[in-house]
Formats: C-alpha cells, sequence, structure tokens
C-alpha cells in the first residue's frame, strides 16, 4: 500500500467531516456493504428459484387439456 497519499487522503476527510464522526462513518459504509452482498446473494438465489417456473407452467397447460 502507497504511503503518503493514503495518510493525505485521512487527513482531508478527517479535516472535511470531523474525526469524532469518522467511526460512524466507517459503521455505516460497513453495514452498506453487508447489505449489498445481502441483496446480491438474495437476488442469485431468487433467479436461482425462477429457471423451473416455465417448465412448470408447461406441464399445468398440458394438464389442462387443448384449449376451445
Amino acid at each position: 500500500m502507497p504511503g503518503p497519499e493514503w495518510i493525505w487522503v485521512i487527513i482531508v476527510i478527517a479535516v472535511i467531516f470531523g474525526a469524532s464522526r469518522l467511526p460512524a462513518m466507517g459503521r455505516n459504509f460497513g453495514l452498506g456493504i453487508k447489505e449489498f452482498k445481502k441483496g446480491i446473494a438474495e437476488a442469485s438465489q431468487d433467479e436461482g428459484e425462477g429457471k423451473g417456473q416455465p417448465e412448470a407452467r408447461r406441464q399445468a397447460r398440458e394438464e389442462r387439456g387443448p384449449s376451445a
């Protein structure tokens, strides 16, 4: 990790937002990442469940018989 650049970035952020707000910002950032990952996992799970639906609809149509 490059040294001096990151130190300057941290100093500038501390000056802009105040040192007392940095822990809360970090916590909120972590919670946001956690929620994002949870949403991605739920979306991929829902997508996996949705793959069988067209087959189920086709079978239901066949069971009902030909339409008038």
